[in-house]
């Protein structure tokens, strides 16, 4: 099994780590395991019983924390850093003054947290992410049932935790019906520009496909191309947005159908279409060649410096290509373009949940591991979270409109308001590791080498082998 790795992409370290998370969790539970709708994963074993401690439950302590246990966090020092925890540490200690949080940084979660579970002395939160996350194979239940975190009120605004958070972001750590995992950053899938240069140039962010390809034939005239792609490690990233696409086109079943390894998926109609169109672009000569021999971040910074005017991505991008950016490039998302007679709306976008925390059952003090996180989901915490790192937080309206003055950060939350519920993911590739095979078609088909039909056979066929191979855990979308 993939776990994550640096070489690897943002994408596809999302997908493996959802991927060890999901699959191993789930060999042995049987032919089939539900997902919730938005993407999850199941085992089946439950946790190891309620966070909800024997301190007084009262509105300002509705888990019961004993306020006088220290509390021990172990947090990934990644992308994100450390210091957003260690500024949810100080607030618990002005909460429970009698209290002391003792925040720690690893790379190393799994050489860390390992020795530990084993020894009976884990830590009563962690942070399980990274290229040496810990597999989820026996931890399920050692892990706490976070529901009555998710029914606590939340500790500085209206409504309970869940009610404060985006669409769909608990479905990743559900486990046949418990929610054990409370994934913290939230992931907009974007088509990414400049802001300053549609500016300069008068041009409006095509909203149809049909303006999109107007605009390319004139990009073309100026010598450049609408898209950039890295054919070594990323072409699937053209995946994303065809798929994105074809559920707006269709309605988010055309994913489910994908998802649950049905014969014909990929001759759907909206997948035809918008395949079709893909394959027009490339014939047009609207993506600049030589993808096939380069990588990802070669293409965005092709992008970048100018090549090309979009690339899709999810919303780490601007962090990624922070020191190749020019000053004043002005990166902005929007959704992907629609096509007519869609399903749902022009606002809806490829949306999903990753970063995720557990509350070990066997800790010293689970109690306060759990509050731990209802303090870090509160709209302060959250708020410093994004200020931070330039990235969401899964909880609601905690980015102000200029998004702390990136631009990137400013589109991604001006998406999530225009949204609403329409919102959508997709799971297959990371259930069943079907990434590499995803970028050799993709590159073969950006390159020109294929057309879309061949395409289409070719990602019929990769989930045609998962599902006729009886050695696979099969996982079951929608609900």
């Amino acid at each position: 099994m993939n776990t994550p790795s640096e070489d690897m992409t943002p994408l596809e370290r999302l997908g493996a780590s959802r991927r060890t998370f999901l699959a191993v969790a789930g060999a042995g539970a049987g032919a089939s395991l539900l997902a919730a709708c938005a993407g999850g994963g199941g085992g089946d074993s439950e946790g190891g019983g309620s966070v909800t401690g024997e301190g007084e439950v009262s509105d300002e302590n509705p888990l019961g924390v004993d306020g006088t246990q220290p509390v021990t966090a172990v947090i990934f020092d990644g992308g994100y850093g450390t210091e957003y925890a260690e500024a949810t540490g100080e607030k618990y200690q002005e909460l429970y003054p009698d209290s002391t949080v003792d925040v720690q940084a690893t790379v190393n979660i799994q050489q860390d947290l390992q020795p530990q579970f084993a020894g009976g002395t884990p830590p009563d939160v962690f942070d399980n992410s990274g290229a040496q996350k810990l597999a989820i194979d026996g931890l399920v239940p050692q892990l706490a049932d976070l529901g009555d975190l998710l029914a606590a009120p939340m500790l500085d605004a209206e409504g309970t935790v869940e009610e404060n958070l985006l669409p769909g972001v608990t479905s990743p750590g559900m486990f046949d019906g418990t929610f054990l995992g409370m994934n913290y950053v939230y992931t907009v899938f974007a088509l990414w520009y400049s802001a300053s240069e549609f500016e300069e140039k008068g041009w409006t962010v095509p909203e149809t496909w049909e303006d999109l390809m107007a605009l390319g034939e004139e990009v073309k005239g100026e010598d450049r191309y609408l898209f950039s792609f890295g054919g070594q490690n990323a072409s699937n990233y053209y995946q994303e947005m065809a798929l994105s696409m074809a559920a707006k086109l269709g309605g988010p079943e055309v994913l489910t159908t994908i998802d649950n390894l049905e014969e014909g998926a990929f001759e759907q109609e909206a997948i035809v279409t918008v395949y079709d169109a893909i394959a027009e672009a490339v014939e047009a000569g609207y993506f600049e060649p030589g993808g096939e021999g380069i990588k990802h971040t070669d293409a965005q910074t092709n992008w970048v410096t100018g090549t090309s005017v979009f690339y899709p991505s999810g919303s780490w991008i601007e962090n990624e290509q922070a020191s190749v950016t020019p000053e004043g490039y002005e990166m902005t998302g929007a959704p992907v373009p629609s096509f007519p007679d869609a399903a749902m709306p022009h606002e809806a976008f490829h949306g999903t949940a990753a970063e995720q925390y557990f509350v070990p059952s066997g800790g010293q003090n689970p109690t306060g591991g759990a509050e731990f996180l209802r303090v870090m989901l509160s709209k302060e915490q959250a708020q410093n979270f994004a200020e931070l790192t330039k990235a969401p937080s899964v909880v609601k309206d905690t980015v102000p409109e200029d998004g702390f003055g990136s631009t990137a950060l400013a589109s991604v939350n001006a998406m999530i308001s225009a949204a609403g519920e329409n919102t959508f993911t997709y799971n297959f590739s990371d259930w069943y590791g079907l990434g590499a095979d995803s970028i050799t078609n993709w590159t073969s088909f950006l390159k020109g080498d294929i057309d879309a039909a061949t395409l289409r056979e070719q990602e019929q066929a990769m989930i045609d082998r998962v599902r006729e191979d009886d050695s696979i855990t099969k996982f079951e979308a929608g609900s």
